[in-house]
C-alpha cells in the first residue's frame, strides 16, 4: 500500500557525449523506513565502473560520495525515510578517487567539480605514473614490437618507459607518447592532442618508424623521405586540418608531412621502411 513506501524520484548526469539522448530521471519506491544509506545504494547508477565518483545531492543537500569502490559513503547522519517523494541526484564526478572525494568533502571543500578537479589533477598524474612503472614492471606484453623498438632506437629515440599500454621516448629533444585506445594506435609529442590515430596497429608502427627516420634525415641534411614510388598508393584526403583516410586502414594525421610519411610507409614492412630511411 502506498502508505507503506517512500516514493524516491531519482536522475543522474550523464557521463559521456551520446548518454544524454534519453532522460535518466526514473522513479521507484522503498519500505517506509528504509535507510537513507540503503535507498542510495538500491537506486545507484546502473554505469558500474570501478574508480569512478558520484556525489549523492538528497532533497539539494550533499549526502555521500557513491561509488562501486565503497558503495554509498554518507557526509550526513544516516536516517529512516519516513515520508516522501526524496528527490536523489547522482552528479558525475569523473575519475577523482573517491576516497579522496569523500575525505575532501569531510574536510568542507565544496562539491564544485572542476575545483576538486584541479585539486586532483596534480595526484591523478602520480598515481598514474605508479601504475604505468607497475605494468611495466609486472606485465611482459608490451605495446610495440621489439622490431619497432629497435627501429625507434636506430633513429635515437630514447625509451624511457615502455608498458602494455604506453611507449614514452625522446628524440632531438622532443617528448613523445604512444598510446592504445581502443583499435587505434595514437601518437603524441608534447602537450596537446594525438599528431596520428592509426589501424591496424603494425601500420601504426610503420608509421612511428617512418616519421623517426624523416627527423633524422632531416637532421642529417638529406631529404626526410627517399625518392621512391608509394606500394600501394593511399589515397588521404584533407579536411579540417587534418589528413584521414578511409577504409580498412585508418590515418588521421595533423600535418602534411605526417600525411607524406603515411603515403611512404603504407604497404611496406618495418624491415622495408628502415632500410629505405637509413642515413
Amino acid at each position: 500500500m502506498p502508505w507503506r513506501t517512500v516514493e524516491l524520484r531519482v536522475d543522474r548526469d550523464s557521463v559521456a557525449m551520446g548518454d544524454d539522448m534519453e532522460s535518466h530521471a526514473r522513479v521507484m519506491t522503498v519500505p517506509r523506513g528504509t535507510m537513507l544509506s540503503a535507498a542510495i545504494e538500491k537506486c545507484s547508477p546502473e554505469i558500474r565502473s570501478r574508480g569512478w565518483s558520484w556525489i549523492v545531492v538528497v532533497d539539494g543537500e550533499v549526502a555521500a560520495v557513491w561509488s562501486v569502490d565503497h558503495g554509498a559513503r554518507l557526509l550526513v547522519a544516516d536516517r529512516r525515510l519516513t515520508r516522501g517523494p526524496v528527490d536523489i541526484h547522482f552528479r558525475y564526478f569523473l575519475q577523482i578517487d573517491p576516497e579522496w572525494l569523500f575525505e575532501r568533502l569531510g574536510q568542507g571543500a565544496r562539491a564544485h567539480r572542476e575545483e576538486l578537479s584541479r585539486e586532483y589533477a596534480p595526484i591523478a598524474r602520480e598515481k598514474y605514473r605508479a601504475e604505468l612503472r607497475r605494468r611495466e614492471r609486472e606485465i611482459d606484453t608490451r605495446l610495440l614490437s621489439a622490431e619497432c623498438v629497435e627501429a625507434m632506437r636506430h633513429f635515437e629515440a630514447d625509451v624511457t618507459l615502455h608498458a602494455d599500454i604506453v611507449c614514452e621516448f625522446t628524440q632531438g629533444g622532443d617528448a613523445w607518447v604512444v598510446r592504445r585506445a581502443d583499435t587505434m594506435l595514437q601518437v603524441f609529442v608534447g602537450s596537446g592532442g594525438p599528431i596520428a590515430s592509426i589501424r591496424p596497429h603494425a601500420l601504426g608502427e610503420a608509421w612511428l618508424v617512418g616519421i623517426l627516420g624523416a627527423s633524422t634525415r632531416n637532421a642529417a641534411g638529406l631529404p626526410e623521405l627517399p625518392d621512391v614510388e608509394p606500394v600501394p598508393v593511399l589515397e588521404l584526403a584533407q579536411r579540417g586540418g587534418r589528413w584521414m583516410s578511409q577504409g580498412r586502414n585508418v590515418i588521421q594525421v595533423g600535418t602534411e608531412r605526417a600525411a607524406r610519411v603515411a603515403e611512404f610507409v603504407f604497404g611496406r614492412s618495418l624491415d622495408e621502411v628502415r632500410a629505405l630511411l637509413e642515413v
